[in-house]
């Protein structure tokens, strides 16, 4: 199945707004998080928790090869099923409503010897479509882009997965967690045109508030470029007449 001829139906509008859920499946269903709920929560361990739900193979080369496993030849849901045995209720319950993936049990359909999730008390499945529907949904709402690395030949396998382990070590040793939201709030509270204060700001879902912080950096970029293109120190005839465009999709970017 191809994520590209799936209609995995993903509304922005309802993932910038509290209290609008994703609905996943009939039984399954999505939350939208603010920034207040993340810091009650646990940044890190929020952080850690979506990290795990949405990577891919690629994200984890070394760890997968030391289990004896080619992540070239894993697929995403396939290491989705393997990291979510240990994620219990209390983990996702920022992500998910009303699911525990830890009691979800492996089976195999027998028409078509796929595999997905299932836990028959609460009649939730996780199948492949909807694994695309979550892990597309996560990095929609966290901005993140999966990045696949495939090797051409051994010593190019060889040497990816050095630099994958050389860069886990380098995590290991500052180990010291930074936080992903503070200097982002830091510097939107300095910026002229944010409209909230810190009380308010909590209220925000964490998808309004990583919006406005790209919108913020396109109102700057395209303002300053319009105010150089006016005053005559900057060349604009190479520049796309998108980047003058403040009111440009953030996805863009």
């Amino acid at each position: 199945m191809d994520k590209k001829d799936v209609d995995l139906d993903i509304n922005e509008l309802t993932m910038y707004f509290p209290g609008y859920n994703f609905k996943v499946n009939k039984n399954i269903e999505m939350i939208s998080p603010t920034v207040g709920d993340i810091i009650e929560f646990g940044e890190e361990k929020y952080y850690s928790t979506v990290h795990s739900l949405s990577c891919i193979p690629s994200d984890m080369i070394s760890t997968l090869w030391d289990m004896g496993i080619d992540w070239e030849e894993l697929d995403d849901f396939e290491l989705f099923i393997m990291l979510s045995r240990s994620i219990d209720k209390e983990q996702t319950k920022l992500i998910f409503e009303d699911l525990d993936l830890s009691k979800m049990q492996m089976v195999v359909n027998n028409e078509t010897e796929d595999i997905c999730l299932i836990n028959e008390e609460t009649n939730q499945v996780i199948d492949r479509l909807a694994y695309m529907k979550i892990s597309a949904y996560l990095r929609k709402l966290h901005n993140i882009k999966p990045k696949i690395k495939k090797a051409k030949t051994k010593t190019t396998k060889k040497l990816l997965i050095e630099l994958d382990r050389g860069d886990k070590e380098k995590a290991l040793k500052n180990n010291q967690h930074k936080s992903q939201l503070k200097p982002l709030i830091s510097a939107m509270m300095r910026y002229p045109g944010f409209k909230y204060k810190s009380n308010e700001l909590k209220e925000c879902t964490l998808y309004e508030f990583m919006d406005t912080v790209q919108g913020a950096a396109i109102y700057i970029s395209s303002t300053s470029l319009l105010q150089g293109s006016y005053s005559g120190f900057c060349d604009t005839s190479k520049i796309n007449k998108e980047a003058f465009d403040w009111m440009r999709e953030s996805s863009s970017e």
